[in-house]
Protein backbone atom coordinates (compact mmCIF):
# COMPACT_ATOMS: atom_id res chain seq x y z
CA UNK A 1 0.00 0.00 0.00
CA UNK A 2 1.48 3.37 -0.67
CA UNK A 3 0.11 6.62 1.24
CA UNK A 4 0.61 10.01 -0.03
CA UNK A 5 -0.59 13.78 0.28
CA UNK A 6 -1.04 17.23 -1.31
CA UNK A 7 -1.75 20.19 0.25
CA UNK A 8 -4.95 21.88 -2.10
CA UNK A 9 -5.86 25.46 -0.80
CA UNK A 10 -4.55 24.84 2.52
CA UNK A 11 -6.65 21.00 3.05
CA UNK A 12 -4.68 18.15 3.33
CA UNK A 13 -5.90 15.45 0.64
CA UNK A 14 -4.53 12.13 1.58
CA UNK A 15 -3.55 9.76 -1.65
CA UNK A 16 -3.73 5.85 -0.51
CA UNK A 17 -2.53 3.45 -3.21
CA UNK A 18 -3.40 -0.24 -3.32
CA UNK A 19 -2.04 -2.67 -5.46
CA UNK A 20 -4.08 -3.90 -9.04
CA UNK A 21 -3.72 -7.57 -8.55
CA UNK A 22 -6.85 -9.21 -7.16
CA UNK A 23 -5.45 -10.94 -4.12
CA UNK A 24 -5.30 -7.35 -2.34
CA UNK A 25 -9.05 -7.13 -2.10
CA UNK A 26 -9.26 -7.74 1.87
CA UNK A 27 -6.51 -4.58 1.65
CA UNK A 28 -8.43 -2.43 -0.57
CA UNK A 29 -11.74 -3.18 0.95
CA UNK A 30 -9.81 -1.68 4.71
CA UNK A 31 -8.40 1.38 2.53
CA UNK A 32 -11.96 2.38 0.64
CA UNK A 33 -13.66 2.37 4.07
CA UNK A 34 -14.47 6.53 4.35
CA UNK A 35 -13.07 7.40 1.37
CA UNK A 36 -14.83 10.33 -0.61
CA UNK A 37 -13.48 9.68 -3.72
CA UNK A 38 -11.74 7.05 -6.20
CA UNK A 39 -9.07 7.16 -8.54
CA UNK A 40 -8.80 4.68 -10.69
CA UNK A 41 -5.89 3.72 -12.57
CA UNK A 42 -6.18 1.55 -16.41
CA UNK A 43 -3.27 -0.19 -17.67
CA UNK A 44 -3.77 1.55 -21.01
CA UNK A 45 -0.79 -0.62 -22.46
CA UNK A 46 -2.49 -3.71 -21.54
CA UNK A 47 -5.43 -4.54 -22.09
CA UNK A 48 -5.57 -8.02 -21.03
CA UNK A 49 -5.46 -6.69 -17.51
CA UNK A 50 -8.73 -4.84 -18.09
CA UNK A 51 -10.73 -8.34 -16.83
CA UNK A 52 -8.98 -8.18 -13.43
CA UNK A 53 -9.21 -4.29 -12.96
CA UNK A 54 -13.27 -4.20 -13.80
CA UNK A 55 -13.54 -7.31 -11.10
CA UNK A 56 -11.39 -4.72 -8.93
CA UNK A 57 -13.76 -1.89 -9.54
CA UNK A 58 -16.57 -3.43 -8.80
CA UNK A 59 -16.01 -4.26 -5.49
CA UNK A 60 -14.81 -1.21 -4.92
CA UNK A 61 -17.92 0.09 -5.93
CA UNK A 62 -19.80 -2.57 -3.72
CA UNK A 63 -18.47 -1.23 -0.81
CA UNK A 64 -18.88 2.85 -1.19
CA UNK A 65 -22.08 4.90 -1.55
CA UNK A 66 -23.01 4.78 -4.62
CA UNK A 67 -22.40 8.50 -4.90
CA UNK A 68 -18.49 8.06 -4.27
CA UNK A 69 -16.85 10.21 -7.80
CA UNK A 70 -14.69 7.73 -9.59
CA UNK A 71 -12.37 9.18 -11.90
CA UNK A 72 -10.50 7.18 -14.33
CA UNK A 73 -6.64 7.34 -15.25
CA UNK A 74 -5.51 5.96 -18.88
CA UNK A 75 -2.12 5.75 -17.55
CA UNK A 76 1.00 5.02 -19.50
CA UNK A 77 0.44 7.27 -22.37
CA UNK A 78 4.21 7.58 -22.77
CA UNK A 79 4.32 4.40 -23.77
CA UNK A 80 4.15 3.34 -27.89
CA UNK A 81 0.63 2.12 -28.51
CA UNK A 82 -1.20 2.60 -25.30
CA UNK A 83 -4.71 3.33 -26.04
CA UNK A 84 -6.65 6.49 -25.48
CA UNK A 85 -9.05 7.50 -23.17
CA UNK A 86 -12.26 7.28 -25.46
CA UNK A 87 -10.82 3.26 -26.30
CA UNK A 88 -10.55 2.38 -22.57
CA UNK A 89 -13.90 3.39 -21.78
CA UNK A 90 -15.64 1.92 -24.70
CA UNK A 91 -13.81 -1.53 -23.90
CA UNK A 92 -14.42 -1.39 -20.40
CA UNK A 93 -18.40 -0.02 -20.89
CA UNK A 94 -17.38 2.81 -18.66
CA UNK A 95 -20.29 5.70 -18.40
CA UNK A 96 -20.28 7.98 -21.38
CA UNK A 97 -19.93 11.35 -18.46
CA UNK A 98 -16.92 9.60 -16.24
CA UNK A 99 -14.12 11.83 -16.23
CA UNK A 100 -11.14 9.51 -17.39
CA UNK A 101 -7.25 11.14 -18.33
CA UNK A 102 -4.98 10.23 -20.22
CA UNK A 103 -1.98 10.11 -17.81
CA UNK A 104 1.48 8.98 -17.31
CA UNK A 105 3.03 8.33 -13.48
CA UNK A 106 6.31 8.38 -14.70
CA UNK A 107 6.03 11.98 -16.31
CA UNK A 108 3.18 13.22 -14.50
CA UNK A 109 1.20 13.95 -16.95
CA UNK A 110 -2.38 14.55 -15.32
CA UNK A 111 -1.79 13.78 -11.97
CA UNK A 112 -2.21 16.87 -10.44
CA UNK A 113 -5.20 17.11 -13.16
CA UNK A 114 -6.79 14.23 -12.05
CA UNK A 115 -6.67 15.00 -8.45
CA UNK A 116 -7.68 18.39 -8.64
CA UNK A 117 -10.39 17.22 -10.47
CA UNK A 118 -11.72 14.66 -7.90
CA UNK A 119 -11.26 17.65 -5.08
CA UNK A 120 -13.54 20.03 -7.13
CA UNK A 121 -16.05 16.92 -7.04
CA UNK A 122 -16.25 16.08 -3.47
CA UNK A 123 -16.09 19.59 -2.88
CA UNK A 124 -19.23 20.06 -4.56
CA UNK A 125 -20.58 16.76 -2.74
CA UNK A 126 -20.05 18.77 0.13
CA UNK A 127 -20.83 22.48 -0.51
CA UNK A 128 -24.76 22.68 0.55
CA UNK A 129 -23.56 20.48 3.95
CA UNK A 130 -20.86 23.60 4.20
CA UNK A 131 -23.43 26.22 4.27
CA UNK A 132 -25.55 24.01 6.45
CA UNK A 133 -22.60 23.92 8.94
CA UNK A 134 -21.48 27.30 8.77
CA UNK A 135 -25.05 28.41 10.29
CA UNK A 136 -25.12 25.85 12.94
CA UNK A 137 -21.69 26.43 14.88
CA UNK A 138 -22.88 27.24 17.76
CA UNK A 139 -25.72 25.18 17.59
CA UNK A 140 -24.95 21.25 17.48
CA UNK A 141 -28.41 20.59 19.05
CA UNK A 142 -30.19 22.63 16.00
CA UNK A 143 -27.78 20.89 13.62
CA UNK A 144 -28.76 17.33 14.92
CA UNK A 145 -32.22 18.73 14.43
CA UNK A 146 -31.85 20.06 10.53
CA UNK A 147 -30.04 16.97 9.47
CA UNK A 148 -32.60 14.69 11.93
CA UNK A 149 -29.48 12.88 13.38
CA UNK A 150 -29.54 11.91 16.94
CA UNK A 151 -26.98 12.80 19.71
CA UNK A 152 -25.16 9.76 18.49
CA UNK A 153 -24.99 10.38 14.91
CA UNK A 154 -23.94 13.53 15.47
CA UNK A 155 -21.27 12.65 17.42
CA UNK A 156 -20.16 10.30 14.31
CA UNK A 157 -20.74 12.68 12.05
CA UNK A 158 -18.63 15.74 13.78
CA UNK A 159 -15.74 13.50 14.48
CA UNK A 160 -15.34 12.40 10.78
CA UNK A 161 -16.08 15.92 9.79
CA UNK A 162 -13.42 16.80 12.22
CA UNK A 163 -10.80 13.87 10.78
CA UNK A 164 -11.33 14.92 7.04
CA UNK A 165 -10.08 18.37 8.39
CA UNK A 166 -13.14 20.62 7.49
CA UNK A 167 -14.06 21.77 11.09
CA UNK A 168 -12.51 22.33 14.38
CA UNK A 169 -14.55 21.03 17.23
CA UNK A 170 -14.31 22.61 20.52
CA UNK A 171 -15.42 19.85 22.87
CA UNK A 172 -15.11 22.55 26.26
CA UNK A 173 -17.71 24.77 24.59
CA UNK A 174 -19.49 22.16 22.86
CA UNK A 175 -18.95 23.92 19.22
CA UNK A 176 -17.43 23.57 16.16
CA UNK A 177 -15.90 25.87 13.42
CA UNK A 178 -16.08 25.49 9.51
CA UNK A 179 -12.03 25.52 8.06
CA UNK A 180 -11.54 28.28 6.02
CA UNK A 181 -9.62 27.76 2.61
CA UNK A 182 -11.78 24.79 1.72
CA UNK A 183 -13.63 25.91 -2.05
CA UNK A 184 -13.73 24.78 -5.53
CA UNK A 185 -10.13 24.88 -7.09
CA UNK A 186 -8.88 26.12 -10.73
CA UNK A 187 -7.47 23.29 -12.78
CA UNK A 188 -3.85 24.07 -13.19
Amino acid sequence: MDLGSIKLNGFDCYLFGTPGLLRFSVMRSIVTQGSDGIIFIFDAAAPEKDDSAIVILNSIRKSLPSNTPVVFLANKQDIEGARPPEIIRSQNYLPENSKIFPSSTTTGLNIRESVTHLVNVIYEEYSSLIQVLKTYETDIPGLGKELNKDVGEMRDFLNNLEVKRFIELDRIQKTFKVRSGLKYLVTI
